[in-house]
């Protein structure tokens, strides 16, 4: 009995539960943070990131058949468009006027000059 099978399926399911954990820190990571910038970077590179282990994962644990050429398509269109999804509504709204907040602090010297006028 060839042992390779095992050890590819072990690997592939090892994938798939490390992929969740990043898919569940990028989860965490965007409530945490409280910017939109910040928001869509998190959200675009943990889902690559997630989503690729996961589908490396489900071609480790499929073997050698008809699924393997499909994940790798899903792969690749997935890899293409949440790049330029992200960078599409990250641009839509830097167009739109949206801005982060600054932070002031105190030793800015339009404060200064606010406070001594």
């Amino acid at each position: 009995m060839d042992a390779w099978p095992t050890y590819t399926t072990y690997l592939g399911q090892a994938l798939v539960i490390i992929g969740l954990l990043i898919t569940g820190f990028g989860v965490y990571a965007f409530l945490r943070l409280d910017g939109f910038y910040a928001r869509s970077v998190v959200t675009s590179k943990v889902e690559a990131m997630g989503f690729v282990t996961v589908v490396i994962g489900a071609i480790l644990m499929s073997g050698i058949s008809l699924t393997v050429p499909k994940l790798f398509i899903l792969l690749l269109f997935e890899l293409l468009t949440v790049s330029a999804s992200t960078h599409a509504i990250a641009r839509s709204a830097w167009i739109s006027g949206y801005r982060t907040r600054e932070v002031i602090t105190m030793d800015d010297p339009v404060v200064e000059e606010e406070a001594d006028g």
